[in-house]
């Protein structure tokens, strides 16, 4: 795996790094799709700390896809020449990052790359954010992530002094201690849940995607939170019993936290801000299917990580290249796109339309086992649900009206033309969540 990487590593130093790194950072798939394609769990076990099985390589496949999208996207920085060696560079380390951390077998070594990635993240937003807030964003992501990490990094410590080794491979783990009253799994996962971000959790998510660049936004939104869910999967199946100790009060407090985030969702005028907070919203949803420990809620978790990280990657595609050409980032003075680029607005129709999991997206079928897997704990669910669904189309179809219907701007008709890669970015955004409905046992079927 390390030799593969290595590329990686020189990419920005050739003459044409911009082009070249969007190209090959694809050399990984073939080991990838490989692991994706085999029925067999753990079957790639490159060495005794880097493994991939199928939720792995589904992940490793999002980050890589992910990854050469945000470079494209960021084409600005390379003409404005603002650093660009040190962006690709930064891009590609976070990519390595993450790649290590959902192919780690070994659990302090998924620690270790799982704070690793914090730190590209805080260069990108720092070094290209867009706004003077920039540094009091970077440290709310810190500042949350560390404080909910360094109970994790004890808890580690003391899950090894019980079992002697801290490998996936391995089945045998026993339980630290067990006089706790179990409150050492809350200990164990609350880092997870700060990455998801859990409601009440995520104040540093807004922030931080307000004030990142658009490479920054896509990362975050795409692959970086599902660090979190990934790692709280991954524990989940090593100690099986433990979520059912606290879905009774954590499944209610995430899923009406997703009710009110997606409330907040219908008052604000920043079109950022919206998608993040969409975004702890499906998050909400995912985290009681998770906690529901059935296999269909782990299979929609599985999938809804797959298309929210297409579809809300996309979302923030679109919100730059909008800020790109009106220059403001308000949903009250962007409107009217509809007469000026019906391109674009199509591509809006679609995005929108699969973050309200309209069919045939993959989104629907996700949201679908959710929903089902959750209401397997209690009927009572069924309201915040309701409401959940409700209120995602309402402020889906909200987004899509206010910014591209209504009276344009005078000033509007010396906007320039939208930038051909904008449309080879959009497709290869959204054409994969509308594919993979045809073949979803590709992401779901990992158990």
């Amino acid at each position: 795996m390390l030799m593969m990487i290595i590329p990686l590593l020189t990419m920005p130093l050739l003459s044409n790094a911009w082009f070249i790194s969007s190209s090959f950072i694809f050399i990984l798939f073939p080991i990838a799709f490989i692991s994706l394609t085999n029925p067999y769990p753990w079957t790639l076990t490159l060495s005794s700390l880097c493994s991939m099985d199928l939720m792995s390589s589904s992940l490793i496949m999002l980050t890589l896809w992910i990854s050469s999208l945000m470079i494209l996207a960021s084409y600005k920085i390379k003409h404005s020449n603002k650093l660009p060696q040190n962006f690709i560079s930064m891009c590609m380390l976070l990519s390595i990052f993450l790649i290590l951390t959902f192919s780690s077998s070994n659990l302090i070594l998924f620690y270790i790359f799982f704070e690793s990635s914090l730190i590209p993240i805080l260069i990108l937003i720092l070094t290209w954010g867009y706004q003077p807030e920039r540094l009091q964003a970077s440290m709310y992501l810190m500042m949350y992530t560390l404080t909910a990490s360094l109970p994790m990094l004890v808890m580690i410590f003391l899950i090894y002094s019980k079992n002697n080794h801290l490998s996936f491979l391995l089945q045998s783990w026993s339980a630290p201690l067990p006089n706790l009253i179990n409150s050492w799994w809350l200990i164990l996962i609350l880092a997870f849940l700060v990455k998801m971000p859990m409601f009440s959790l995520h104040l540093w998510l807004p922030k931080a995607h307000v004030e990142a660049p658009v490479a920054g936004s896509m990362i975050l939104a795409g692959v970086l939170l599902k660090l979190g869910t990934y790692g709280l999967m991954r524990m989940s199946l090593i100690f099986t019993q433990m979520n059912k100790q606290f879905s009774s009060f954590i499944t209610p407090l995430a899923l009406w936290g997703a009710v009110i985030t997606s409330l907040v969702c219908m008052r604000q005028t920043d079109l950022k801000s919206l998608i993040a907070y969409s975004s702890i919203g499906h998050m909400g949803i995912l985290l009681a299917g998770i906690l529901s420990s059935t296999q269909w809620g782990w299979q929609g978790a599985m999938s809804m990580m797959i298309a929210h990280g297409l579809s809300s990657s996309a979302l923030f595609l679109l919100a730059n290249s909008t800020y790109e050409l009106t220059h403001t980032r308000s949903i009250f003075l962007t409107k009217g796109i509809i007469i000026l680029f019906p391109t674009l607005t199509l591509w809006w129709f679609i995005a929108t339309a699969a973050n309200m999991a309209a069919p045939p997206s993959i989104n629907l079928l996700s949201e679908i086992l959710l929903i089902t897997a959750t209401l397997s704990q209690t009927s009572i669910l069924a309201i915040f649900l309701t409401i959940l669904s409700f209120l995602t189309a309402a402020y889906s179809l909200f987004l899509f009206a206010a910014t591209q219907h209504g009276a344009t701007a005078p000033s509007s008709i010396y906007l320039p033309p939208l930038n051909s890669s904008f449309f080879l970015n959009s497709s290869l955004h959204l054409i994969p969540i509308f594919l993979l409905i045809m073949k979803p046992e590709i992401i779901c079927n990992w158990l």
